[in-house]
This record gives C-alpha cells, sequence and structure tokens, in this order.
C-alpha cells in the first residue's frame, strides 16, 4: 500500500507540473509550480527509498547498478541522490509506464505486462553492459600492458607505475588501477593492493599482471619485455574472439529473433487485442500462455548449452 501511496502521490505531482506549466500566467508561477512538483518528487523518492521495494532491489546488482548509473548521471547534472533514492525514483518511472500501458491498453493486462516486462529488463540492461565492459576491457588491456612496461622501464616505483596508468589510460581499467595506487599510498601492502586489482579487473592477462608485480617487488626482476610480449598475446586474444563474434553473428541474431518473438508478440497483442486480453484471462488461456512459457524456456536453456561461450 506505501508503494501505490507514493506512485499516486508522484503522478499528482506530475499532474501540477502540466497544471502549472499549461496555465502559463507568468513565467514566475511555472518556476514556482516546477519547484515545488520537484521538491515534493524529491521527499517521494527519499521516502520511497525506505521501503521494502527499493532497499530490497537495490541489493541486487542488476538494480544496484542501474540506481548507481542514474545517482551518476544526477549528479553530472547538480541534483545528489544517493543509491536508494535513484533506485525509488527507476520505480516510480517504471510504475509510471506500466500505468500508462494500463490505461493504452484499457486492461488489467497491460499492467501486469508492464510490470513483468520491467522486471525483465533490468536485468536484460545489466547483462548487455557486462557484456559491454568485458569487451571494451579486452581492448584496454594491451595498453595498459605497455604503459606499465613503459612506466617501469623508465625506473619508476610499482606505486608510481600503477598510479601513472591510472592517470595515462582511459575506460574501466583506469578506475581500477586508480583504486590500487590509492590502497598502495595509504600503507597497503603489494599483495592486498594487487589482490585487490585481480577482483575488480576481470580482464585476460590481469592474473598474470598481478603476479608478475608481487613477484617483482619482492625480487626486483625486470618486467618491460614479459609485458610487452603479454600486451601482443592479448591483443592477439582480442582479435580472436572480434573473428568468433563476426563468424557467428548470424547464429546468435537468429537465436535472439526466435527465443524473443514469442516473448513480444504476447507482449504487443496484451496491449492491443481485445480478444487476446479475454482469452489469457480464462483458465485455459493462462494454462496454454504457462505451458508456451516453459517450453520457451526450455528451448533457451538447450540452445544456451549447446552454444556455450558463443551466444
Amino acid at each position: 500500500m506505501a508503494v501505490v501511496y507514493l506512485v499516486i502521490c508522484a503522478t499528482c505531482m506530475g499532474s501540477s507540473v502540466m497544471v502549472a506549466t499549461g496555465a502559463g500566467s507568468t513565467s514566475h508561477a511555472s518556476g514556482w509550480g516546477l519547484r515545488t512538483a520537484w521538491r515534493g518528487l524529491r521527499d517521494v523518492c527519499f521516502a520511497l527509498g525506505e521501503v521494502p521495494p527499493a532497499s530490497l532491489l537495490v541489493k541486487l546488482e542488476s538494480w544496484k547498478s542501474l540506481s548507481d548509473e542514474l545517482s551518476h548521471g544526477l549528479l553530472e547534472r547538480g541534483i545528489v541522490a544517493g543509491r536508494n533514492e535513484a533506485c525509488a525514483g527507476a520505480i516510480l518511472g517504471l510504475a509510471a509506464l506500466s500505468l500508462g500501458l494500463w490505461a493504452f491498453s484499457a486492461s488489467p493486462l497491460g499492467l501486469i505486462v508492464g510490470v513483468m516486462g520491467s522486471l525483465v529488463a533490468v536485468p536484460l540492461w545489466y547483462s548487455s553492459r557486462q557484456r559491454a565492459r568485458e569487451r571494451a576491457l579486452i581492448d584496454e588491456m594491451p595498453e595498459v600492458f605497455r604503459t606499465l612496461a613503459m612506466a617501469l622501464g623508465s625506473g619508476e616505483t610499482l606505486t608510481q607505475a600503477v598510479e601513472y596508468v591510472g592517470v595515462h589510460t582511459r575506460g574501466y581499467a583506469r578506475e581500477a588501477f586508480v583504486r590500487a595506487a590509492m590502497r598502495l599510498r595509504c600503507g597497503a601492502s603489494t599483495e592486498e593492493a594487487m589482490a585487490g586489482l585481480s577482483r575488480e579487473l576481470d580482464a585476460p592477462g590481469v592474473g598474470l599482471l598481478t603476479t608478475a608485480l608481487v613477484i617483482a617487488q619482492r625480487t626486483g626482476s625486470p618486467l618491460r619485455g614479459l609485458f610487452q610480449s603479454s600486451a601482443q598475446l592479448v591483443e592477439r586474444q582480442g582479435e580472436y574472439e572480434r573473428m568468433l563474434a563476426v563468424k557467428t553473428a548470424q547464429v546468435r541474431l537468429s537465436v535472439r529473433i526466435v527465443c524473443l518473438l514469442p516473448l513480444v508478440l504476447v507482449f504487443l497483442l496484451s496491449l492491443i487485442s481485445v480478444d487476446f486480453q479475454h482469452g489469457v484471462t480464462t483458465l485455459p488461456g493462462m494454462v496454454s500462455l504457462l505451458v508456451a512459457a516453459g517450453m520457451d524456456g526450455c528451448a533457451l536453456l538447450i540452445i544456451r548449452h549447446l552454444m556455450r561461450g558463443v551466444l
């Protein structure tokens, strides 16, 4: 009930924004209405961030990542919002979308489809983001190895070399090396700093990199040649993976279309077809839909098992 109440409050405040801006008697009144509505929406997000839906969803990796992205985007625009508040804002946005689908379809089935689609869309976005991050790290690692080789070859210490990589590289690897350099500056041991780097940077060659840095710190052995050779090997591995992605692109696209097409059809028919809405709400219709969903899920698991490492 608390969530429903907060969603209704947010909808009412959105209506007040449209009334305030639509009336348009003066720019002062419009600005006052916008500020008042924004403060009310912010209070709703703070309140919703403390109730179970937001506090439970933010513990999931997909929702945590989405909340962090929203929080970072708001911070760039001068709006301070914590992780829970950003998660609450995402919930309000998805709830408003679901209510819009309900109004569009003129059936409670539109609301159900909107809620289920929102719950599925966030993990799919997170999975796609993780794959993009892995591909980006594969492309960044050769530059990381070469930068480390140049820094260590010029006589810098381990802390200076790690800090140099964090300053002169871009992308996801930069953040991990900045944190590793900070640990070393704060007095952490080499083993602890490199273990943290290995956990945060899941990319090809990172295990070799951290192990070599720890051994070199103990023995003083040169690493420039090793890192230059490693850069060439990691670069070659990235080329092979890109070649594999090109060779299997048609198969992967066909699998995704075959798996997603039934879900898309059910989604569209639930919104635009009155006969389908009446049929699905009956017991035979619900049983047929559950059986079809189970068969589609089993087919997807079989395909993923047969094409493990390719999809």
